[in-house]
């Protein structure tokens, strides 16, 4: 625990550092930014009939494990005796002790932070291998967000022959690789897969849409669920299920997914269907239907149950409750340690808060700096 708040006070400090020297376009394990920033930025730079239609998928190969202590030791600006410390601490396994020659503490509050400060300056890289002109022509931008990143390009010679050796001479600096079976060059009509979101053009128009693996994920998690509490009170059930189906739908809820959540919401309704027929095998279906699923608002085959006592009911979160709203990306070289920005950051939070929905508010006057 000491050692946690040590490394807690120490990127009190470190932080505003490490956003003054951050890419631009680096979204991951930083204040104010999220993987909507990243999506939107994705957006903004494919969405265009003139925009770049190759981009390289990057995937570094065990990042948090290969960086370089010898790199982090030698660039990140804090003590480097404590900071070698922590590195080279290594973790007690079965009351053995395993030392770590590379890679940042696993689980450690500062660990997310020097990963991020690790990976900075490939924009700065790649504007050097490009400078500004051939770059815009190229139509070469980066959108990170912590180990993931995607390059696009105007071609796919570009960013196999020229882009991907930049990228990676610059990871080879910091003792990293990328993943040979993992990294690809894709056209931008056959889809990206990024921060689990699909990228796609379908007759000039880009979709963002959430990915095929992200669905059948999530589907899986409450299939799980559902057949591990196959006994469950219904209300105990809906209980489980709702932060599940709810943080789910409001991650995806500024792509187009409407779609989806309305096929998820019938999978789902499925499941549980099975689940209550289960449990009833010598009931008829009409009493099964009549007991777990009720009208509301007008809508059918609502999975509700009443509390005992007549004063409230539990009823299944729908996805498709849902409303898609455009997400509002912060702008590029905001940074909530300047004062210049604070006007900015006070606005975009009254904005975030009235966009987000009523059960995820964070209280008047309560701390909402990320």
């Amino acid at each position: 625990m000491k050692d946690r708040a040590m490394q807690a006070l120490y990127w009190f400090a470190l932080e505003p550092v490490a956003e003054t020297t951050a890419d631009g376009n680096s979204y991951g394990f930083r204040p104010w930014r999220s993987t909507a920033d990243a999506a939107e930025q994705c957006f903004i730079c494919l969405a265009k009939r003139d925009s770049a239609q190759w981009v390289l998928e990057a995937d570094i190969a065990a990042c948090f494990d290969a960086i370089s202590h010898e790199w982090l030791i030698d660039n990140i600006l804090m003590d480097t005796p404590i900071l070698r410390k922590w590195l080279k601490a290594g973790f007690v396994f079965k009351n053995e002790l395993f030392p770590t020659v590379a890679g940042t503490p696993q689980g450690g509050i500062i660990s997310p932070g020097l990963a991020n400060m690790c990976l900075d300056g490939l924009e700065q890289a790649l504007a050097k291998a490009f400078p500004q002109a051939k770059a815009r022509r190229l139509k070469m931008h980066m959108v990170r967000y912590a180990d993931d990143l995607v390059i696009t390009g105007s071609s796919k010679e570009l960013l196999e022959h020229k882009v991907m050796p930049a990228l990676v001479d610059f990871l080879a600096e910091r003792g990293l690789s990328l993943s040979e079976e993992k990294t690809k060059v894709t056209h931008i009509t056959d889809g990206v897969d990024f921060l689990g979101w699909n990228m796609r053009k379908y007759g000039g128009k880009l979709l963002i849409k959430p990915s095929k693996a992200s669905i059948k994920a999530h589907l899986s998690k409450v299939r799980e669920i559902i057949k591990a509490n196959k006994t469950i009170k219904q209300a105990d059930l809906i209980g489980i299920l709702n932060p599940v189906l709810r943080g789910w739908a409001n991650y995806h809820r500024h792509a187009v997914a409407k779609g989806v959540f309305a096929r998820n919401d019938h999978e789902i309704w499925s499941m549980l269907w099975k689940w209550a027929k289960r449990r009833h095998p010598n009931k008829s279906l009409q009493w099964i239907m009549d007991k777990y699923f009720h009208t509301r608002g007008g809508r059918k085959w609502r999975f509700i149950v009443e509390e005992a006592d007549g004063n409230g009911e539990h009823e299944l979160f729908m996805e498709a409750s849902i409303p898609i709203r455009r997400h509002v990306k912060i702008r590029t070289k905001a940074n909530p340690h300047d004062p210049v920005w604070g006007e900015y950051f006070t606005a975009r939070k009254k904005q975030m808060r009235k966009s987000t929905p009523l059960s995820y508010r964070v209280p008047e006057g309560a701390l909402f700096e990320a």
